[in-house]
């Protein structure tokens, strides 16, 4: 009873009802039209089984590559070849005015001294391709180096070009709202809203359950005064259970609306409950008078 008591004299007003900030989001997302986003949806669905289809004609993804090495060699032999044709003009001419100069000091082919200038001439051209085959090697490394650099740009291009289109069409979506996406927002909104309404509910059980308990521990509830002489604007409400009226007005003088018993009526039900204070006005004992 303490529950209906509570209820009746309007303790807990929290609502259990959807706010408008839900009903707006609700209606703003009932109404919102996906159909452009969900047929562009679907034509990647059916582009990405078409692809799926012909995946034996499309070019593979590149996950290694190599250098060339034929371009190596080839580097390396021309450059080679490049040194070697520079260098024998030049050494034939060498040897030609080392002979000439050896013959006008007087030495003669087979000397020893003109064997060994000889031998040191032929050791410094030596050296000379040496180095050349050695530079030759080096550009060839550059070569590779170049090729490589040149498969791994094609590799990345080739993979690039596979998801271009697919992620041109992606990116065009940012931000839109698809069917799936509208109606998980709705549940959303609603389920949020169903619990605060649940939340609320309990709230106003609770809260009619204590302050019904209150008045029927005698609490400062029941020290009002219920004369109908000091009220106006009287409204019958509801009724409790042992068959008193329950009234909204508001005091003489005060415009702040109350609810609650008419001392006059209880009087007849249960006499006990009223008594007459220093000023002649009926008040209720309202543990007594809800029994």
């Amino acid at each position: 009873m303490s529950k209906s008591i509570g209820k009746m004299f309007g303790a807990g007003g929290a609502s259990t009802s959807y706010n408008p900030a839900a009903m707006m989001a609700w209606n703003y997302l009932s109404n919102l039209n996906t159909s452009t986003v969900d047929n562009t949806y679907a034509n990647l669905q059916q582009n990405a089984y078409n692809l799926s289809q012909n995946l034996e004609n499309m070019p593979s993804y590149v996950y290694s590559v190599d250098g060339s090495d034929a371009a190596r060699q080839r580097a390396e032999q021309a450059y080679y070849n490049n040194m070697v044709n520079s260098f024998q003009p030049q050494f034939d001419q060498q040897r030609s005015d080392l002979q000439t100069s050896l013959a006008n000091q007087g030495l003669s082919v087979g000397s020893e001294a003109y064997q060994r200038a000889m031998n040191d001439l032929t050791t410094q051209q030596n050296n000379a391709y040496v180095n050349a085959a050695n530079q030759a090697v080096a550009s060839g490394q550059d070569a590779f180096s170049q090729s490589l650099s040149d498969a791994i740009s094609a590799g990345n291009f080739t993979n690039n070009a596979r998801q271009a289109t697919i992620q041109e069409i992606l990116n065009s979506l940012t931000n839109s709202v698809s069917g799936y996406d509208k109606y998980m927002s709705l549940y959303g909104v609603m389920n949020n809203a169903d619990n605060q309404i649940a939340k609320n509910d309990l709230y106003n059980k609770n809260a009619q359950f204590n302050f019904g308990n209150q008045l029927l521990q005698g609490g400062a509830a029941a020290l009002l005064a219920s004369d109908v002489r000091v009220k106006e604007n009287i409204k019958p409400v509801g009724r409790l259970d042992n068959g008193l009226r329950v009234y909204v007005f508001n005091f003489i003088g005060d415009d702040v609306p109350q609810i609650g018993l008419l001392a006059q009526e209880v009087q007849k039900l249960h006499p006990e409950a009223v008594f007459e204070d220093e000023q002649g006005i009926l008040r209720v004992d309202y543990a007594k008078a809800v029994l």
